[in-house]
């Protein structure tokens, strides 16, 4: 909710969302309830969201971000032992899926810095698997299954000789999607409105569907 002043979201806004809420069952938490202006901005199921002049900026929350690096490396860090194979198959989900959550904010630059940032965790797991070979024998041994991008990657073998290519996946890769303004005048509660909701529900489900991307790719 957003309103002219502090005082008038106290005195005003705040009762009439409680009462609200009370009439369905629910009730206002006060331990997740933040008055903020605008542009200092809030967190909101791991976003931040701010504005910035005209603009309504939503990006991941820093310490949503912060505690992905420290999963990727501790996942790294335990991988000393896994082959490349099986380092990939652990990081592409978890790299894919936070991608997916965030693709709808203004997250492009979070998406590259983690990029570089998994991309220095896993040169450091590449040297302490092999400390005595030569740089450009890592590189060619772990970044060039893929072509000539230089992407972390490992070729497969199968059964009926075709051979695949299992590289990592690219959180910058993700296309950006903006969330569908809901119409102004819409309102879930109103039954008038329950086609227009179930319309947006089933967009959604074609969305997430459309976001499934193979994660291997024939061999060159």
């Amino acid at each position: 909710m957003t309103s002219a002043n502090r005082e008038l979201l106290e005195q005003k806004v705040k009762p009439a969302l409680t009462a609200f809420l009370a009439q369905r069952g629910l009730q206002l938490s006060e331990q997740k309830t933040v008055l903020t202006h605008i542009q200092a901005g809030f967190d909101f199921l791991g976003h931040t969201v701010r504005k910035d002049g005209d603009k309504l900026l939503i990006s991941p929350a820093k310490s949503k971000v912060a505690r992905v690096r420290r999963k990727i490396g501790e996942l790294i860090q335990a991988a000393g032992g896994l082959s490349q194979e099986a380092l990939l198959r652990q990081l592409n989900p978890l790299l894919r899926g936070w991608a997916n959550y965030y693709r709808n904010g203004a997250s492009t630059r979070t998406f590259a810095k983690l990029d570089y940032y998994v991309y220095r965790q896993l040169q450091r797991w590449m040297h302490r698997r092999h400390p005595s070979q030569s740089k450009a024998w890592k590189q060619q041994k772990y970044f060039t299954a893929a072509g000539d991008k230089g992407a972390f990657s490992v070729r497969l073998g199968s059964k009926t000789g075709a051979n695949r290519v299992l590289a990592l996946y690219r959180v910058a890769s993700t296309q950006i999607e903006r969330h569908l303004k809901v119409r102004g005048t819409a309102n879930p509660y109103d039954p008038k409105d329950t086609e227009y909701f179930q319309k947006r529900r089933c967009l959604a489900w074609r969305v997430r569907w459309s976001r499934r991307t193979p994660t291997t790719v024939p061999a060159a």
